[in-house]
């Protein structure tokens, strides 16, 4: 039987030592003073030191209860994790059974909030199931895919974090089919490539203004926004996460070294104690501190991320050794303060300065030994006016584009040097004004050889040895600037990369004007209705650029029976790629939910299945009719056949997706 606290009398406290003083007083009656003196005596140590021990005693509860709080989940491309929130540090017993991973708290009971079940439905995780065994005891099954590889850890409290219980499942295979997709981007892409790193995510909001606003939310958006300025100019440009979950800073940087990037760059928003401070700044890495106490505390509060966002002990230890850094670090470093002043000189342009010059720190999320890194910090979260300013779509456009400005200015795009500017609209060059145009300089890098820059901008090693008056193909040195003949460097297009909207325009007076369609337009700059179009609004015209190779033609050639998942895949659109269905998809895979599909799957596709130029443009000419139902909607209709409801409304000309009625007759576009 346990003893519990709670049952002992208080009045013990009181009552015990007075019955032993009687005791004492009786005892003169049957024994000698001096006997009864050492009995008193003993007692008197007793009287003192038992009811400290009862104090004590009564103040530590003999089992602690721990409460689970609350649970919460994130999914990234590899990985699924769930986060138990507890009020102390849990005591758990783990194992793997068939199909689950099993968590067993000891001591434990659940909050009156906390749900039975969690249905989540990613690839790695179905679902999490909570239990009670007992009145002290909790089970959580999270119950995985058979490719799942199991990671539990517990975290103990920091800043607003309680203790937690990490469950990560990781799907190895989707891990390593990505470092296998940006190696390939390393050997074949012939553009400039930039890794844009959103800041925090997941777990680790980062700062948080007045009104709420998450920095991990926000700089997500710039981020977006200015890599589709990127592509627009013609870069490779790729994003360190792609949603709301937590990066490592290790990962990070693979990303960034897998993928040979130009140019790597983190955003942020800051925040402060003081309300008043506000304005953008751009920070450097520093091997030897902090230029300024700024600086030094930003760098404090950044480099906490992988504590907070939960990365398990061990996995956050600095990988480059300093020495070696300090060493092959010096050159980037000045690299990156060029780049940094040119960034700062744009985004004065858009909102006001906190530092008129580059600030140096010891960022862990910069030591990239050989790639020009740089931290923007876009504003003021703290600051009232800042938030509301990084609220708006207006600001994180902005801000995204003096960015995009300054990599155009840093590493010049051969693509974007097929188009002149008019009257905000971009036209294709003339042949002569081609020739004309020396289009850019370019800087040689560590590694560089005269034959791989002639390769990468398709002009011949003589070429740029007569350009540049240089006698020997191997006398070309680090930081020299060769420069590209205009003519050779780019293939002149047919059609600009975007049109800026002029007053009066139409989408399909626009679409008319590049022969183009309304659709097509819409399609690539995901316009869900015709009418929604504003003066100024950058529409793209074509598709990022893509460079063929003799690989990429003859795997167009093969009869396709399979097909592997990439990012960013739907299944809705892999199923209208090969002029299938989404059911049939998921029959021929025993695919349980549409959601359920991860990088690097391979999913079998019907052996007739339209796979040459001429059956898909047959595929697209196909338009079907469908008669609306009465309790129809667009979103239904759109779902059944597999379709964007955007892509509805304008090919039917709709002014709004709720405007439909029985009996209306709507096309279905076969592609």
């Amino acid at each position: 039987m346990s003893f519990d606290a709670k049952i002992v009398n208080p009045f013990l406290l009181f009552n015990f030592p007075v019955a032993l003083v009687i005791g004492g007083r009786s005892c003169y009656s049957s024994i000698s003073k001096n006997k009864c003196t050492r009995i008193m005596k003993k007692t008197a140590l007793t009287v003192i030191a038992l009811p400290l021990l009862l104090l004590i005693f009564l103040s530590t509860p003999v089992f602690a209860i721990t409460k689970i709080l609350n649970i919460r989940h994130w999914t990234a491309p590899d990985h699924t994790r769930v986060v138990v929130d507890t009020s102390a540090e849990a005591h758990i017993n783990v194992k793997e059974e068939e199909g689950k991973i099993v968590v067993e708290f000891e001591k434990s009971v659940v909050s009156p909030d906390l749900l039975k079940e969690y249905v989540l439905d990613k690839p790695a995780v179905r679902k999490v199931s909570v239990t009670s065994l007992s009145a002290d005891r909790v089970r959580i099954e999270v119950y995985i895919a058979r490719s799942v590889q199991p990671r539990v850890f517990t975290l103990g409290k920091i800043l607003d974090k309680p203790h937690r219980v990490v469950i990560d499942a990781n799907i190895p295979e989707v891990e390593e089919q990505e470092t296998v997709e940006r190696k390939k981007v390393k050997r074949r892409e012939k553009k400039k490539i930039i890794v844009i790193d959103p800041g925090h995510g997941g777990e680790d909001p980062g700062a948080i203004g007045p009104r709420g606003t998450k920095e991990k939310d926000i700089v997500l958006k710039i981020s977006r926004a200015l890599r589709d300025k990127l592509v627009e100019r013609g870069y490779k440009a790729l994003l360190t996460r792609e949603g709301d979950y937590y990066v490592p800073f290790k990962k990070r940087l693979k990303i960034a070294r897998e993928s040979n990037a130009d140019l790597f760059i983190s955003i942020h928003a800051d925040a402060c104690g003081s309300r008043s401070v506000r304005g953008a700044s751009a920070y450097c890495l520093s091997t030897r501190g902090a230029s300024s106490e700024a600086a030094r505390l930003l760098a404090e509060s950044q480099n906490l991320s992988d504590i907070i966002g939960g990365v398990p002990n061990g996995q956050n230890n600095d990988e480059t050794d300093p020495i070696i850094l300090n060493m092959l670090q010096t050159e980037t470093i000045n690299q990156s303060k060029s780049f940094g002043a040119m960034a700062l000189e744009n985004i004065k342009k858009v909102n006001q300065l906190k530092f008129s010059k580059v600030q140096e720190a010891p960022f862990r999320v910069l030591k990239l030994p050989d790639i020009t890194s740089l931290l923007v910090e876009t504003a003021y979260l703290s600051n009232a006016h800042e938030e509301s300013l990084l609220r708006t779509r207006a600001y994180q456009d902005d801000m995204a584009w003096a960015i995009a400005a300054t990599v155009t200015q840093y590493i010049p795009s051969p693509y974007l040097a097929q188009f002149e500017e008019k009257d905000g609209a971009y036209e294709p060059l003339s042949k002569k004004a081609a020739h004309k145009r020396e289009s850019f300089f370019y800087k040689i890098e560590r590694g560089d050889r005269l034959e791989k820059i002639a390769q990468r901008f398709e002009t011949t090693v003589q070429e740029l040895m007569k350009e540049n008056n240089i006698r020997s193909k191997n006398r070309i040195y680090v930081g020299q600037k060769l420069r590209i003949p205009g003519a050779a460097a780019v293939a002149v297009s047919s059609s600009p990369p975007f049109h800026v909207v002029q007053r009066g325009e139409t989408l399909n007076g626009i679409a008319k004007k590049y022969s183009t369609t309304a659709l097509h337009v819409a399609k690539l700059n995901a316009i869900e209705s015709p009418n929604r179009i504003y003066v100024g609004q950058k529409l793209r015209l074509v598709d990022e650029p893509k460079a063929r190779t003799e690989e990429g033609t003859r795997e167009d050639k093969k009869t396709a029976t399979t097909y592997v998942v990439k990012r960013g895949d739907r299944l809705t659109d892999i199923a209208k790629k090969y002029g299938t269905t989404v059911p049939d998809l998921m029959q021929r895979n025993n695919i349980i939910s549409k959601n359920r599909i991860y990088v690097g799957q391979k999913l079998a596709i019907a052996e007739n299945t339209p796979n040459t130029e001429t059956n898909a443009s047959e595929v697209a000419k196909r338009e079907e009719i469908y008669v609306v139902k009465k309790g129809d909607t667009l979103e239904i209709i759109a779902q059944r056949y597999g379709k964007p409801t955007s892509e509805l409304v304008i090919t039917n000309g709709l002014k709004s997706k709720n405007k439909i009625y029985a009996g209306q007759k709507l096309k279905i576009p076969g592609e």
